[in-house]
């Protein structure tokens, strides 16, 4: 797995900036028009399996029964782990600087404002980036690389998870970008600079 090509990276980013400026608003209005009970229902399950403590849970489970007869496997699950812990632990740093209030209170009170430095807490004004989705693209990331075979579905659950987010309209498509972005860049950081370690 190669590390994020300057152009990708680039693209991203611009991806990000057109969203705030452009889309974000027209589409959480559209979202909220057109929700339906089985949408929110599939975005509650995806919300559920993108919380990370299922991941980090497992990850530490493997590890400890590799980790005497299969190190490499062992270590791969601690990349997984890494990666899905670090980019987390950073997306809710960084929401509680940026401080951005979430959809509902622009569909239902009209505010879409960046407080930033408020250092607020408040679940509402925890917007960028979408934590789930930086959890959701660290697994598939991450995910992939511990299990080659079954990359296609780490990839596919992952985005779901992501993509749950702006169904549910508890994030912008631009936090969901972001997020994205930062769960990417973990996760490579973490199966590309690590590397594997050799057996002991």
């Amino acid at each position: 797995m190669s590390q994020l090509p300057r152009h990708i990276l680039l693209g991203w980013i611009g991806a990000i900036v057109v969203s705030i400026l452009w889309i974000d608003q027209p589409l959480a209005h559209l979202i909220e028009s057109t929700q339906t009970d089985t949408s929110r229902i599939l975005a509650h399950w995806l919300e559920e399996i993108g919380k990370s403590h299922w991941v980090l849970g497992y990850c530490l489970l493997v590890a400890l029964i590799a980790w005497r007869s299969r190190r490499d496997e062992a270590y791969s699950h601690l990349r997984l782990f890494g990666a899905v812990a670090v980019s987390g632990i950073a997306a809710n740093i960084i929401k509680i600087f940026v401080c951005r209030a979430r959809p509902p209170l622009f569909i239902e009170q009209g505010l879409a404002s960046w407080d930033l430095f408020a250092f607020k807490m408040e679940f509402l004004w925890n917007s960028f980036p979408s934590g789930h989705a930086t959890t959701g693209l660290a697994i598939a990331v991450a995910g992939a690389a511990a299990y080659p075979r079954l990359k296609h579905a780490f990839w596919i659950v992952g985005i779901a998870i992501a993509l749950g987010r702006i169904m549910l309209n508890v994030h912008y498509l631009s936090d969901v970008l972001a997020g994205s972005l930062l769960g990417t860049l973990t996760a490579l950081w973490f199966v590309e600079r690590l590397g594997r370690k050799p057996a002991a």
